[in-house]
């Protein structure tokens, strides 16, 4: 009898813990969207679509309030514009803020007959922001919307009013973890699993915000569908414009800050001293303990950081 009694209550556990796998398995995505929702609804944006040329293009944007100055957010290599959401909450109540997914990224279009070299993806977003109407704007970008962005800004210098880098790429001067990484063949920037994923937060960012169940598990897996289009977009970015982004960048007058994490392992800080020599008149700001993403690991400080330089540039 007891035997009996135990055999049911493991039979009950196990078909529990079968259907509280499988709800979770199946309500993850929805758990996932609710809080994506959740974050947007608290920072004040919403969730739009526009149509460039050939492109669909996803973004995020806030309340647009007369006479307020806008602030166009680019995301980095694999990100998504979800990343900048918190930093934005920051920021929403005093400017009008729009964050894109770029081409191949987040829910934009994902075409590999694409050019994502840095040239042309400076072409998409002014394609972008022409068609949004931005007008004149202030621009920031972390990583390689950083180096977009300080390319754009060289480009476009009648459009920007000021100009905000976090870690941006483009110069690699001084060597990081990640190009170690390279050279052995490795590229820990594309994921291709939850754990690939957990490494990729670790080694990107010193002080990761916490990310629950299923959000982590959800995130891995829309990061590991793009291993294709990233490694694409990482070849094409890997190859194009380096002989000439130094002299480009060089041209900029327009006002700039440098933002840099001091424990970045993706690019190397001490190319910051070379961003701020190239860049006449630039501001460089070093965030002790901080990795390659301020914006995520840091948002509050970071975003203060940018309004107060788009209100009094240097």
């Amino acid at each position: 009898m007891l035997k009996s009694k135990l055999l049911f209550a493991f039979l009950l556990v196990a078909v529990l813990l079968s259907s509280l796998f499988w709800a979770g398995s199946h309500y993850k995505y929805d758990v996932y969207e609710s809080a994506m929702a959740f974050e947007r609804e608290q920072a004040k944006l919403t969730s739009k679509h526009v149509q460039v040329g050939m492109l669909d293009i996803a973004y995020l944007e806030g309340p647009r309030r007369t006479g307020e100055q806008t602030l166009l957010l680019i995301h980095g290599f694999g990100a998504i514009k979800e990343n900048w959401i918190r930093f934005a909450a920051q920021l929403t109540s005093r400017f009008h803020v729009v964050i894109i997914d770029l081409p191949g990224h987040g829910e934009s279009t994902k075409d590999l007959s694409l050019n994502y070299g840095l040239e042309s993806q400076v072409d998409y977003v002014h394609q972008i922001a022409q068609t949004l109407g931005l007008g004149q704007f202030n621009i920031a970008g972390n990583s390689m919307g950083g180096a977009i962005s300080a390319l754009y800004t060289a480009k476009y210098p009648s459009e920007i009013k000021t100009a905000t880098l976090y870690d941006p790429a483009g110069i690699h001067d001084v060597e990081s973890d990640l190009d170690k990484h390279l050279k052995n063949g490795e590229n820990p920037l594309i994921v291709s699993d939850t754990a690939s994923f957990e490494r990729l937060l670790s080694f990107a960012m010193e002080k990761p915000p916490f990310i629950p169940w299923p959000i982590t598990e959800v995130a891995a897996e829309k990061a590991s569908q793009k291993q294709k289009i990233n490694a694409k977009i990482f070849t094409d970015i890997s190859t194009t414009y380096k002989a000439i982004f130094k002299t480009e960048i060089a041209k900029i007058n327009t006002p700039t800050q440098i933002i840099w994490g001091t424990e970045d392992r993706v690019i190397n800080v001490g190319n910051a001293d070379i961003f701020e020599q190239l860049i006449k008149g630039s501001k460089k700001i070093i965030m002790q303990g901080i990795g390659h993403a301020p914006m995520i690991e840091v948002p509050k400080e970071s975003a203060d950081m940018l309004a107060e330089f788009v209100i009094n540039p240097i």
